[in-house]
Formats: structure tokens, sequence, C-alpha cells
């Protein structure tokens, strides 16, 4: 922590998968954009809150993040992107099919982003920083994030095995002082939420880890194939038109040992389309197709 009237934390990451990021260019070239990067952080701080009154859940969020809804006020907190981060190479986005090439910053590249406030919100950053911990653990970002690109490794994230990994996401979860409302697991399902949520936003439902591999395009391929076969009424997310329904399901990679992993995060509303048996037997069987053990 800096002695000077700011204090500062950074993230150096490297991309595992692709990274197909719009920026003002999307047909030319993805970039590495903070809004972004913002966008998919409130997005998992939203999955850890339990408000059912809209009002007040707005009013946290933007006291943490900043708005214009309840009262207009900045961010404590502004994040920072140390380089420049751009590419013009494209990269299949639907591994499983053909000729669907997009932008993308290729795996491989590294990012580094730095958090910074005043140190009268020090405390803030503390609470700001586990909640990126959080998120480096489960998201990707960029499009298809959700189907395992853009997935990014912190170089802090060094785990040995899938014990350590699960551990690692389990004090995390304790630490932001919501460990009550799920049980853990070191294999399989790893975090579950004991209790239905009444909520109207996606709140972390469960966790899984599947079975790892020699190379995060064998997960890609695999969240592909998984995507294609085990989504036949459409209740893992489909797109018509205008009309979108976002999947539940998270799927991202992260490197623990030697081996990649597939990792699967369901996020639940309260929704009747959650609670069908339907529903249920096409999520086992897309854990399965990615090599959860159920």
């Amino acid at each position: 922590m800096s002695h000077s009237a700011i204090c500062k934390r950074s993230y150096d990451m490297k991309l595992i998968t692709p990274l197909a990021m719009h920026g003002a260019n999307p047909k030319q070239q993805a970039e590495f954009r903070i809004a972004s990067w913002r966008g998919v952080l409130r997005y998992w701080w939203r999955t850890l809150q339990e408000e059912n009154n809209n009002e007040t859940l707005l009013k946290k969020e933007e006291t943490l993040f900043g708005g214009t809804m309840i009262n207009k006020q900045k961010s404590p907190i502004a994040f920072v992107l140390e380089k420049e981060m751009v590419s013009a190479k494209k990269e299949n986005v639907l591994p499983h099919k053909q000729g669907t090439a997009v932008p993308a910053i290729p795996s491989g590249y590294t990012v580094t982003v730095t958090m910074q406030a005043r140190n009268r919100h020090e405390q803030l950053v503390h609470t700001y920083d586990l909640y990126v911990q959080y998120m480096l653990h489960l998201a990707g970002m960029g499009q298809r994030a959700r189907r395992g690109f853009g997935a990014m490794q912190w170089e802090n994230h060094q785990w040995e095995n899938v014990a350590q990994f699960s551990h690692s996401l389990q004090q995390i979860i304790q630490q932001l002082d919501v460990g009550e409302h799920f049980s853990f697991s070191n294999q399989g399902c790893i975090v579950k939420r004991k209790k239905h949520v009444n909520t109207r936003y996606p709140v972390l439902s469960a966790v899984w880890i599947g079975e790892g591999m020699k190379s995060p395009q064998s997960i890609l391929l695999k969240y592909g194939q998984a995507s294609h076969e085990a989504n036949g009424g459409g209740e893992l997310g489909w797109v018509r038109g205008r009309k979108k329904w976002a999947s539940p399901l998270w799927c991202t990679v992260r490197k623990i040992g030697d081996l990649y992993y597939p990792v699967v995060t369901e996020v639940k509303a309260n929704d009747e389309k959650y609670t069908s048996k339907h529903y249920e037997r096409q999520r086992d069987k897309f854990l399965q197709i990615v090599g959860v053990k159920l």
C-alpha cells in the first residue's frame, strides 16, 4: 500500500483464451476497455447481494460504482489500464463451427489494471479488492465470455490442485461475509447455495469444476459442443432477433497445476425457467459434456 495520498492495487493478468472485446472500431480491432472491466465487476458484485428492494440495491450499487439513478455521484474508486491493449487478429468464437471469426486479443497477452483511490477510502479499496478477486476466480470478459472466451488469470493465482482453487474461492466468499449462505466442497460442485433466494436479478447459485485438460482450446471446444448439444429447449440461453435470454451458466477456464480446467458458475434469478426439471436435465447434460462429475 502506498504512503502517498493515493492507495493503489495492481492486477497483472495473462489471457488464457482469446479476448473478443469491442472498442471504438469493433469490426477492425479488439480492445481491452476499462469500462467493460467495471461493468463485469459490477455484475459479479450483484451476484453476491441478496436485496429484494430494487431502490436499496441500486443505492448500494451507486455508492460503490457511481451512477445517476438515485444520486448523481462518481465512484470513489478508479481503474486505470497501464498499457493500451489492442489487436486486429481474428479468432473463431464458435470453435465447434467454422467461419465465425471476429477481432480478438490472442491468448498469452498480458494486461495490467490498477485500482486507485484516496487514502480515506482505504477500507473501500479492500472491499473492492475482494470483489475483484472473486471475479478473477469465475469470470471471463468480452464476447462469448459465458462460453470460455476472455479468460484471464491473475499472476497471484497460482493453484497447484483443484482443492487449492476451491479453498481460495471459499476464502474470498467468506471474507465478503456471505459464506454462511453456501456449502463448499473440494471437487465437483465446489460451491452450492443452501437456500433459494427470491431476487429479480441473477445471484450466485453454484460453481462446478470439471476435468483438467492439456490446453484451454480443448475446453473451448467442449463448451461449444455442450452449448450445441445440451440446449435443446433454449434454457441455457438463446438469441432470436432482438430478443435475448442470457445463459445462467458462466463458463471460464483457469490454469491449475500443469492443466487447464473448466469452471462453470450458475447464476439464477427468481424465475420459473430455473425451477423446471427440464432445465436441470439440460444443465446437467452440459456439465457432463465439459467433464464435471455429478
